[in-house]
């Protein structure tokens, strides 16, 4: 596996354990959280090639915008 794969692993695993956790406990803080991690996978350039994630993320951070206003 490419070494900068296995550094957006990481970021791609908080976000899972993240969005869980407001399935359970939704709080403003926790979405702005999520949105920090986003934005990380965003700007991370395994996600700025590859369109199809990038879209998909985007989209996410669109969503974790709105619920953590």
């Amino acid at each position: 596996m490419e070494k900068s794969k296995t550094e957006l692993q990481p970021f791609e695993n908080w976000l899972k354990i993240l969005i869980n956790t407001y399935r359970i406990h939704p709080s403003h803080g926790l979405a702005k959280v999520i949105n920090y991690y986003l934005e990380r996978i965003i700007n991370h350039e395994d996600t700025k090639f590859d369109h199809r994630k990038l879209a998909q993320y985007c989209s996410m951070k669109k969503f974790w915008l709105w619920r953590s206003a």
